[in-house]
């Protein structure tokens, strides 16, 4: 197990992921501060929520990525059947896949964290509660990632599955914005029951990502302690749920 674990790290170096999103996430740092320039008024604040907002979506689509095409790059070179070919069980191996590409997403998310501290003077408290809350973030859309690439046998169709997995429950606030007042804007008297109940059904299965890592809290601090609350509860409940279907899936395949 440790030994694959170093592996899936080494991995990482090898492919330039992290020189690679680390350069990315200096030029999105140069061009937060050129958009933030351009403002009239909170000039730094503006730089802020830009670079926090880029940089949280470049890293998720680069793990997505790196994920998806490692585990069926995996499959296709029967690298996974050579290790379970050895002494180590499939739940060991998936846990050590899980905490490898965790780890990965930990060390990516660092000089973010340094950057906001060094440059931009971010609120201490928000964050926090903004690095814990992205890196849940992370491991759940990561925790997705594994179990699509187990799943899907294309690594495409993964990505696609993860990116549109991703940006869905990142606009459920706004489904459920939706059924709160469907009656009192023009764009939303078009909602008949069947679109009003399937957006109940998305809000009630997709987690609520829209209240993760908040870029407010970067800014005023955390205000509403019961968006934390959530967000702690929704991780507890979603990463375990998703580890258990990696493990049912992979118990289930033939090698």
């Amino acid at each position: 197990m440790k030994t694959l674990f170093k592996f899936i790290l080494l991995t990482g170096l090898r492919d330039k992921l992290y020189l690679g999103l680390l350069l990315i996430i200096f030029c999105i740092f140069g061009l937060s501060n050129l958009v933030g320039f351009s403002a009239i008024s909170e000039q730094s604040q503006m730089q802020l929520v830009y670079f926090s907002f880029l940089s949280r979506l470049v890293i998720v689509c680069g793990l997505i990525l790196f994920i998806c095409f490692y585990v069926h790059r995996s499959f296709e070179n029967k690298e996974i059947d050579f290790i379970l070919a050895k002494s180590i069980s499939r739940v060991k191996f998936i846990s050590s896949y899980w905490l490898s590409f965790n780890l990965i997403s930990i060390i990516l998310i660092i000089p973010v964290i340094l950057i906001q501290i060094i440059f931009n003077h971010p609120n201490l408290i928000g964050l926090m509660w903004w690095s814990i809350s992205i890196i849940l973030e992370i491991m759940l859309i990561s925790t997705f990632a594994i179990v699509s690439s187990l799943i899907l046998k294309s690594a495409v169709v993964s990505v696609l599955a993860s990116i549109s997995f991703y940006f869905i429950t990142r606009m459920m606030g706004f489904f459920v914005y939706s059924i709160s007042i469907p009656n009192k804007t023009e764009q939303l008297k078009n909602f008949d029951g069947i679109s009003e109940g399937l957006l109940k059904v998305l809000s009630t299965i997709f987690p609520r990502l829209d209240l993760f890592a908040k870029s407010e809290w970067l800014v005023y601090g955390v205000t509403n302690y019961q968006d934390i609350y959530i967000v702690l509860i929704q991780s507890i409940i979603y990463i375990p749920l998703m580890l258990f279907l990696a493990f049912y899936d992979f118990e289930k395949k033939q090698f």
